[in-house]
């Protein structure tokens, strides 16, 4: 009895293990197939517009202070507005 599980463990242990190799390949795969058709395509246009959607650009470097202002609407102060978001 000992002998056919001591077989069964190792057996399925094999096959886990082969499980795992195989999985290791898919999701490489995966993952650069991924990386090579959804994000290198969105970095190349952003390089040909030359656009930075964060604004990461110093621009004076001499500036005391790069906080830029903030336009607050009208009623920013007013309590009602927060009361009511939606």
């Amino acid at each position: 009895m000992f002998a056919l599980s001591d077989f069964l463990v190792s057996l399925w242990r094999r096959w886990q293990d082969t499980i795992h190799s195989i999985n290791e390949v898919v999701a490489t795969v995966l993952m650069t197939l991924t990386y090579a058709f959804a994000v290198t395509p969105v970095s190349l246009i952003f390089k040909m517009v030359n656009s930075d959607p964060i604004d990461r650009g110093f621009g004076d470097p001499q500036a005391t202070s790069y906080w830029k202002p903030v336009e607050l609407d009208a009623d920013a102060n007013d309590i009602r507005r927060v009361q009511k978001q939606y």
